[in-house]
């Protein structure tokens, strides 16, 4: 049986979470067994610290009275405590996840605003090495990978968990020996979570077969760890040969990454940072050979397999559709400029693909700016026949993700200018044009 007391607390702090011990601390509470033996452990420790207490209504009376112990013992130690109460259930409900998701995404929130709001350094919380045996289950059956297999970790960021090196057993002879006071959860017997099912139906049976699971899963999770350390070094390799990393979007080299015995993991661990599971990355991979344009999407991300990359960018539901332009004026999102002026007899029409030069009596402002749809047409200039735009695009070799973000120019019901590539050969300047409208992207 492990000792367990202050010094125990700081030395996990210390050599452990690699903290210095002049640290300010946030340690979450529920009112739980393991919440209160870590609150217990700091308040002998004399570490600077305030407590957080959430209330997520789930369990009627029993969550205020979780609360009211907080409060009291907080109160005859003269802690300082942080309380909120959530409507957990709406949230789920409003953001279509589950209630333990919910929570989870709930009580983070807050503690790092707390952290923010306090001058803190670290959020503390009582996770202990069971906890990170069922957390190796959850992860297996979501299919996270590696690193959702090698276990928990003492420090996450701003998160410290210096508790892992004991176990359940380890914490209840303590609260028994120190008289801890502490609430128990009844839902925490409820095995419609999953973690329940986990901790009370696939453990204990895994525990007869293997009267030393809890040792052997720690060296499992040990090996792990190691494992994630060699695949963080082959990653760094993969980036370097494989990825470029633009401003706004990420590109894969679709043939360096068919080239790799191991292209599935490589991608997944690539991926899922960005929120993208390990069916997707199956199913990416199935689709490299495939034709262009096959979209898919993380809660944050887009991906779109081109002709040679991989391309993966911040979603953007919300992007604009159309904007108008007026004579001498910038557009209101700055993505065009305009300027008329009279044709000298010098005058030379831009080479620049970028600005174009059409005869000014021949638009009618304002000019209206769109993202192009199936059906447009215009006539290139040079050209005596129309052409639609997606017959243009095959021939200028564009990609979805180009044409997706690629502006047209509309006077009245024509199409002027295909930003970025070709003017309409009807508005171009001759030597009839007096007045010369210049249009340049910014």
């Amino acid at each position: 049986m492990m000792e367990i007391n202050a010094l125990f607390l700081k030395k996990s702090l210390s050599a452990n979470c690699e903290v210095s011990l002049d640290s300010k601390f946030l340690v979450a509470v529920s009112g739980g067994l393991d919440s209160m033996v870590l609150l217990h452990l700091f308040r002998l420790s004399g570490l600077e610290f305030e407590v957080a207490h959430c209330n997520f209504s789930l369990r009627n009376s029993e969550s205020d009275d979780d609360q009211k112990l907080l409060e009291e013992y907080c109160s005859q130690y003269q802690l300082t405590l942080h309380v909120v109460r959530f409507d957990t259930i709406t949230y789920a409900s409003d953001n279509g996840i589950s209630i333990e998701m919910a929570a989870r995404d709930l009580r983070y929130a807050w503690f790092r605003k707390l952290v923010n709001e306090q001058l803190l350094n670290y959020i503390v919380t009582a996770h202990h090495g069971d906890d990170a045996i069922e957390t190796f289950f959850l992860n297996l059956l979501r299919g996270t990978g590696v690193r959702g297999l090698s276990g928990m970790h003492y420090k996450n960021s701003d998160l410290l968990k210096p508790l892992l090196s004991l176990t359940r057993v380890d914490i209840e002879v303590f609260a028994t020996q120190q008289a801890i006071p502490f609430r128990v959860d009844s839902s925490n017997n409820e095995t419609i979570y999953t973690r329940n099912k986990i901790r009370h139906q696939i453990i204990p049976v895994l525990k007869q077969i293997n009267p030393s699971f809890n040792n052997t899963m720690q060296q499992n999770m040990l090996h792990l760890k190691e494992i994630e350390g060699l695949l963080d070094d082959k990653l760094s390799e993969f980036k370097k040969e494989l990825v470029v990393e633009e401003a706004d979007r990420v590109l894969i080299s679709i043939k360096r990454l068919r080239a790799q015995a191991q292209k599935q993991t490589l991608l997944f661990e690539l991926l899922h940072p960005y929120g993208f599971n390990s069916s997707q990355v199956q199913t990416i991979i199935q689709c490299l050979d495939g034709e262009s344009g096959k979209q898919f999407f993380s809660p944050t991300h887009r991906l779109i397999k081109d002709r040679h990359n991989i391309l993966l960018m911040l979603r953007d539901d919300e992007k604009g559709t159309h904007f108008w332009l007026d004579m001498d004026s910038l557009s209101n999102d700055t993505t065009m400029q305009v300027r008329v002026f009279p044709k000298s007899d010098d005058f030379c029409f831009s080479t620049n693909t970028d600005v174009a030069h059409f005869d000014a009596d021949k638009v009618d402002f304002p000019l209206l700016v769109r993202r192009w749809k199936q059906g447009d047409s215009f006539k290139p200039l040079g050209m005596s026949h129309f052409k639609k735009l997606s017959d243009f695009f095959i021939d200028q070799k564009l990609s979805l993700l180009q044409k997706e973000e690629l502006w047209v120019v509309v006077s009245g019901e024509d199409i002027i200018w295909v930003a970025g590539h070709r003017l309409d050969d009807r508005f171009k300047t001759t030597s009839r044009t007096k007045n010369v409208l210049e249009i340049g992207l910014l």
